[in-house]
């Protein structure tokens, strides 16, 4: 007797097989055509983001870099015609050697009830110096040479030999306006002017004589690279040391602001003091004065430089993929330069720099 809670085997239901089942060849191929989509489009995104990443530090590192030498040539040349406390003394102003061997060299010359001479605070060099002729001065480029003197000061006791400084008298009874020498061994007995106090132990200070001259060079580390660069040659101890400041600046140009009558402010600017264009200086574009400003007296044009527009150049140090087909403005000089199609991307920066030492002055009532 078969037990109801315990059934025969036969009685048991049979359950279906289950086969064994996977993916077949058609699923296999549209997995891997879709995960090689995928595959394809994050790669695209990853290039895409490292290039566009590339590309923008090459541009911070072109403004960066163009901001900087902006900077530079603007402080300095706010600076320019600088020589200490002075008072309102008008010194003649002559024209600089570019490699000057002596301070009379730089321009700066005090004699003995003789005439007193002091640098054009701002000259250009329309060619390039003997001094500078291995130094791969890019061609079409201009340079400007700076005059001024420091404006940290140092005692006379301090000062370094072989060194050029100024010493301005502010006491009425010294026999010179100012010392323009190159320090010796014995440099407390050398300056001797005073303070405005004319107290023998109260000395005038000293300032060190800034002779500077901008320029851009085809190279930074020349024989090495071909990286335009803007540099500067300063007179050091006696011999013109070339600096590079700036990789990148390609290009630099300067626009000379006049002051036409004598109030401080520029009225025209020309891109060239020592010839200004007759378009520059046409008098629909320079109205005239009463009386008549005479364009050809370049020494007058020089005296009369109140402002500077700088316009500079800079490119990226690296070339990209993309091509730019841009044209460029330079100022006067150089009304338009480009497009360069090199796969160099490039951006001019420009500003106006006041020479305040000399244009103060005449703001004055």
């Amino acid at each position: 007797m078969t037990s109801l809670l315990y059934p025969s085997r036969r009685s048991r239901p049979r359950l279906p097989r289950q086969r064994a089942s996977g993916f077949t060849l058609v699923e296999l191929l549209v997995a891997l055509a879709l995960g090689l989509l995928l595959l394809g489009a994050l790669v695209g995104l990853i290039v895409s983001s490292v290039t566009n990443r590339t590309e923008l530090d090459k541009t911070s590192r072109q403004i960066e870099n163009g901001r900087y030498a902006l900077e530079r040539l603007q402080s300095d040349i706010q600076m320019a015609g600088f020589k200490g406390t002075t008072g309102l003394q008008s010194w003649d102003k002559v024209n600089p050697v570019a490699c000057p061997a002596s301070p009379a060299d730089m321009g700066y010359s005090a004699v003995l009830a003789g005439t007193t001479n002091v640098p054009y605070p701002l000259r250009a060099q329309t060619s390039t110096p003997a001094c500078l002729s291995t130094a791969n001065v890019r061609t079409g480029t201009a340079m400007l040479l700076v005059s001024r003197a420091a404006s940290d000061t140092v005692a006379p006791s301090a000062a370094v030999k072989d060194e050029a400084y100024i010493q301005v008298s502010t006491c009425g009874t010294d026999n010179l306006p100012f010392k323009a020498e190159v320090a010796g061994t014995d440099p407390a007995s050398q300056f001797t002017l005073l303070q405005k106090d004319c107290v023998s132990t109260h000395p005038a200070e000293l300032r060190k004589l800034v002779h500077r001259i901008y320029f851009i060079s085809d190279c930074n580390d020349c024989g090495k690279d071909t990286t335009p660069t803007l540099k500067v040659a300063e007179r050091i101890k006696g011999a013109l040391v070339i600096t590079p400041l700036v990789e990148g600046i390609e290009d630099l140009q300067f626009d000379y602001g006049i002051d036409m009558d004598e109030n401080g402010s520029p009225d025209c600017y020309i891109s060239s003091p020592d010839a200004p264009a007759t378009t520059e200086v046409a008098v629909t574009v320079c109205p005239q004065t009463a009386p008549a400003y005479v364009w050809t007296d370049a020494a007058k044009n020089w005296t009369n430089v109140m402002a500077v527009r700088i316009h500079l150049l800079a490119r990226n140090l690296d070339k990209s993929s993309d091509a730019d087909s841009r044209k460029f403005l330079m100022g006067l000089a150089k009304s338009e330069v480009g497009p360069f199609n090199d796969g160099y991307k490039r951006h001019v920066f420009s500003t106006v720099a006041r020479v305040v030492n000399d244009s103060a002055l005449r703001e004055l009532p």
